[in-house]
């Protein structure tokens, strides 16, 4: 009865030291993608703020007492007869 219990308490051991190792190794997986994660959340962010920077610059500015310029189709000039 005694060589029945140390050998199932051996085996456990064994599975006990089998899913230790298992679990640290998906602890480093988890570690490693929050990593990534960040990393592409920040180059998303990034990007983003580039994005609205390059859009308001592309934007005429508003100048108090001007009207907003608009480029005309034609090449009329103002005042020419046509």
């Amino acid at each position: 009865m005694k060589t029945i219990i140390e050998k199932q308490i051996l085996e456990w051991k064994e599975e006990l030291k089998a899913h230790k190792e298992r679990l640290a190794q998906a602890e480093q997986v988890v570690e490693q993608e929050n990593k990534f994660i960040s990393m592409i959340e920040g180059g998303i962010q990034a990007q983003e703020i580039l994005l609205k920077k390059i859009e308001s610059s592309d934007q005429p500015a508003y100048i108090e007492g001007q009207e907003p310029v608009q480029e005309s189709k034609s090449t009329k000039t103002k005042g020419q007869p046509a």
